[in-house]
C-alpha cells in the first residue's frame, strides 16, 4: 500500500467489511450499527477508537514514499524511479504523464501534501526559486510577497549570494524585496561550505503527551471564539493563524500554572572550573540589542591554568538562527546547515566537549560580548584581554 493508491470502491468494500465485523454482523442478520464510522476513526484522545480510514491511511504512506525519495537520492528506489520517469529533474518537478506505470502515478498523486508542508533550508540557493517556491522563515505564508517587476518566475536564490565571502548580496535583496521581507532573508544565515539546498518540514506541531488534550481543548476554544468574532462584526484571526494562536494561549495558561519553588536552594559553584592539563576551555556567550537589531559574541580561551590564550569579539547582525537558538525554538530549520559546520568543524578535534553553564560561570566571556557593543568589527587578542576585562579574569582563577 506504501506504493499504490487502491481504488474507491475497493476501500469502500474493506471499510464496509470492518464495520460488518465490528457490529457482530454473521450474514443471518443486520446489526445496528451504534457509533458512525468517522467517529469511531477519531482519536482516543477526542473520544474515538484511533481506527485508520483506509483511504487517508494509504495517502500518508504514498506521502512518506515521496518525502523518502526526496531525503534519499542515493535509495535504489529513488535511482529507479528517477532514471525512468524523471531524469531531468526533481520529483517535485515532473510533470503528471500518461505512461507511467500506476505506481508512480499514485506516489505522484501524493506531491501536493508534500508541497504544502515543505520548506526549502537555503545552501548555496541553485535549487530555490525567489518567486515560486517557499524558503522565507516565517511561520504562515513562507513564499515571498514583494511586487518583483524584473525578476523571472525561474531567477534562483544563488542569484542573491555572494558565494566567495558567504555572505547575502545585501543591496540587492533591500532593493527588490519589501523591507520585512529583506530583513528576514538577511536574517537567514548561509553556511560557507555551500552546500546544496535541502527540504525541510514545516508543519511540525510539537506538542508534549500530556499537552494534547489541552492543545485540542485550546484549539477549539480559538475556533469557536473565531465563528462569534464573524458573526458579531468583530476582527478575527485568519484561519492560518488559529493553530500557532492555540499554542501560544496554552503556553500561556502553562507559564501561568507554575509554582515558584520556594525551597531552600543548594549551594553551587558559580567559578569557573580549569581544564586538564594540556586541554583548552573555550567559552563563549551572546549578548543581543534589541534597539540595533544586532547580537555580539565574546569567547575565551584559557588554559588549565586560567591563563588566557586569546579573546574575541564578533558584532553580528541579528540572525534569525541566533533568536531562535537563544530562545530555545527547535521548529526553526534554517540554522541546521551552521550546526551542521559546527558538527564538522568540532570532527577535527582529537577532544571536544560540549556543555551549558549558567552566565554566573561565565562572566568574562559575557562582559567580552557587552564590551563588544562599542566596537563595530572583529577584534582578537592573543594571550591577552583588555584591561578592564583583566581584573574579572583573576577574579574569576579559583
Amino acid at each position: 500500500m506504501s506504493c499504490f493508491k487502491l481504488p474507491k470502491g475497493l476501500v469502500k468494500e474493506l471499510e464496509v467489511l470492518i464495520r460488518k465485523f465490528l457490529s457482530g454482523y454473521n450474514g443471518d442478520s443486520r446489526k445496528v450499527h451504534w457509533v458512525n464510522w468517522k467517529r469511531l476513526c477519531e482519536a482516543k484522545e477526542v473520544g474515538g477508537l484511533g481506527f485508520k480510514e483506509i483511504e487517508k491511511f494509504i495517502d500518508s504512506l504514498l506521502d512518506k514514499q515521496v518525502w523518502r525519495m526526496i531525503n534519499n537520492p542515493n535509495s535504489l528506489c529513488h535511482r529507479v524511479f528517477k532514471a525512468r520517469f524523471f531524469p531531468d529533474c526533481s520529483i517535485l518537478d515532473d510533470k503528471v504523464s500518461t505512461i507511467g506505470s500506476y505506481a508512480w502515478k499514485s506516489i505522484l498523486g501524493a506531491r501536493d501534501v508534500i508541497r504544502r508542508g515543505m520548506v526549502w533550508r537555503i545552501g548555496n540557493g541553485q535549487d530555490v526559486r525567489i518567486k515560486e517556491d517557499r524558503w522565507l522563515p516565517i511561520k504562515s505564508n513562507r513564499t515571498a510577497i514583494s511586487p518583483f517587476t524584473s525578476v523571472q518566475p525561474d531567477t534562483k536564490v544563488c542569484s542573491l549570494i555572494n558565494h566567495e565571502l558567504g555572505m547575502w548580496k545585501s543591496d540587492v535583496v533591500e532593493r527588490l524585496f519589501l523591507p520585512h521581507e529583506a530583513s528576514l532573508i538577511l536574517g537567514i544565515p548561509l553556511s560557507l561550505r555551500m552546500p546544496p539546498d535541502d527540504i525541510t518540514w514545516g508543519l511540525t506541531l510539537m506538542v508534549k503527551d500530556n499537552f494534547r488534550k489541552e492543545i485540542f481543548i485550546m484549539t477549539a476554544w480559538t475556533i469557536w471564539n473565531r465563528r462569534n468574532a464573524l458573526k458579531f462584526g468583530r476582527p478575527t484571526i485568519p484561519v492560518a493563524n488559529i493553530i500557532p494562536r492555540a499554542g501560544s494561549l496554552l503556553q500561556e495558561f502553562v507559564s501561568a500554572q507554575e509554582v515558584l519553588d520556594e525551597s531552600p536552594s543548594v549551594a553551587v559553584s558559580s567559578q569557573w572550573q580549569p581544564p586538564e592539563f594540556p586541554y583548552y576551555k573555550v567559552k563563549f556567550d551572546v549578548v543581543v540589542f534589541k534597539a540595533s537589531s544586532s547580537a555580539r559574541i565574546g569567547v575565551i580561551i584559557r588554559d588549565s591554568s586560567g591563563n588566557a590564550i586569546g579573546a574575541l569579539l564578533v558584532p553580528t547582525p541579528l540572525s534569525n538562527s541566533i533568536a531562535a537558538v537563544i530562545q530555545g525554538n527547535s521548529m526553526s530549520a534554517e540554522y541546521g546547515n551552521i550546526i551542521e559546520d559546527i558538527r564538522i568543524l568540532a570532527a577535527d578535534f582529537d577532544f571536544i566537549h560540549f556543555i551549558h553553564v549558567k552566565r554566573n560561570c561565565n562572566v568574562v566571556a559575557d562582559a567580552l560580548a557587552k564590551k563588544a557593543k562599542v566596537l563595530p568589527d572583529l577584534v582578537v587578542w592573543l594571550e591577552d584581554v583588555p584591561e578592564d576585562i583583566a581584573p574579572l579574569l583573576l577574579f574569576d582563577v579559583p
